[in-house]
């Protein structure tokens, strides 16, 4: 590889904290809203940074970026967020040129999620590059590498196990429901959140129990009720919260605000007992409701402890996903090489169709039309095979020079006067 390419791969690069090494609450400092992420991406537009997609889950918050100024995209995260310098130096991370490349492939296929193979962060990277598109912040290189990050995903998904089987969030909240309340199919229901985590874990409940003793209640109550009129279940409007919140036994909170959503006064009249799980980073259950007697509150990182044996499973296939990966990675620095040599290469043919057109014209008087003609055929089939050993010549000879283009240069110099 080029001096060129790694310079160029070196401005690629990703700053971030992650479940694998932040603490939830510290994740949630860290947590981007969308009216966050899209005013990150102005101001670095207007910074003039190449290239950039913020990533906001429940796992990760993560800024890609194609610049050869990293302190700056530090700069605007940490203006948009609530955590500080000093706690993303202790509990962030940033990964430059290959190794973020790797890392990127990790992520969109599942393999570093918090629940392995969880699928969903396809979608949700999907969205994040949309964003970033919408507001002219795809360069040539990151709509290049992410359409093979993508291709690459899909491939996984198709060919490998790493994502078959029911794990994920929302999966393993049922789960652990399933495992953890002894009257299933008796128990009230309440649904907090109709998003896509909400309407992920609604689909699971209805699929795995009988039961429909399942309320669903969102700020924007159309949502609700176009999602319980699908899976044939009640819902009410924001304003029945409270009363909603004393009828269910579990409790299952998919707001993704950034913000506590369900609060201790929620639970004025509660005297049995209830389980309440949160799947919003940063947590949307206050944390004065854990003081309650009769509440048990279970966050997203305690679910994702509680998964099946569908990911044990998962964890086999994860070396047939990373030879994908290798694959697809090798492609990618392939488009690399060639995007890098294409002006030379155009340079090359340029050159050499100059000489056989000046050869061409000195001799044409001298020959008939049917002789120019064959002539003119023979020098473009002599042309194209000096082209491709040339190009050939460069392939190898860029990985050790400086310049290709000097190598170029140097061939088709004129030579000195004597």
């Amino acid at each position: 590889m080029s001096s060129q390419i790694r310079e160029n791969l070196q401005k690629f690069f990703v700053l971030g904290v992650s479940y694998r090494k932040t603490a939830l609450d510290v994740r949630g400092r860290f947590s981007l809203t969308q009216m966050d992420q899209e005013a990150l991406l102005r101001d670095a537009k207007e910074y003039g940074v190449e290239g950039l997609i913020v990533l906001s889950t429940c796992n990760r918050t993560e800024i890609y970026a194609h610049t050869s100024d990293m302190d700056l995209v530090t700069k605007l995260f940490l203006n948009y967020c609530k955590g500080d310098e000093k706690d993303f130096r202790y509990n962030g991370y940033s990964l430059q040129g290959s190794e973020c490349i790797k890392h990127l492939y990790s992520v969109c296929s599942g393999i570093d999620s918090q629940i392995v193979g969880d699928f969903q962060i396809v979608g949700q990277v999907k969205n994040a590059y949309q964003l970033s598109e919408n507001h002219q912040m795809i360069n040539s290189f990151l709509n290049r590498l992410f359409s093979f990050v993508f291709k690459a995903s899909k491939k996984i998904k198709n060919e490998t196990e790493l994502s078959r089987g029911a794990a994920s969030v929302s999966h393993a909240a049922v789960q652990y429901i399933k495992d953890k309340v002894t009257d299933l199919e008796s128990a009230n229901y309440l649904l907090f959140g109709t998003g896509e985590i909400g309407k992920d874990t609604c689909s699971n409940l209805v699929k795995h129990m009988e039961n429909r003793s399942l309320t669903l209640v969102n700020r924007n109550v159309e949502k609700a009720e176009a999602l319980a009129k699908k899976f044939d279940i009640s819902y009410r409007a924001m304003s029945h919260l409270t009363e909603e919140v004393e009828k269910a036994e579990v409790i299952i909170v998919a707001t993704g605000a950034p913000h506590p959503t369900l609060m201790k006064e929620h639970f004025v009249n509660t005297k049995d007992c209830k389980l309440v799980l949160d799947l919003s980073v940063p947590r949307n259950v206050d944390t004065e409701i854990d003081s309650l007697e009769n509440v048990l509150v279970i966050s997203v990182d305690e679910l994702s402890e509680h998964t099946s044996e569908a990911v044990q499973q998962r964890l086999t296939c994860i070396p047939q996903a990373e030879e994908i990966i290798d694959d697809s990675i090798r492609e990618f620095y392939g488009w690399l090489e060639v995007t890098f040599l294409s002006p030379v290469i155009v340079a090359l043919k340029d050159n050499l169709n100059k000489i056989r057109d000046k050869e061409l014209e000195y001799h044409r008087s001298k020959m008939s039309d049917d002789e120019l003609k064959r002539v003119e055929k023979i020098t473009s089939n002599l042309m194209n095979k000096i082209a491709r050993a040339c190009i050939s010549h460069l392939k190898d000879h860029h990985k050790t020079q400086s310049s290709p283009m000097e190598t170029l240069n140097m061939i088709f110099q004129e030579p000195e006067a004597k």
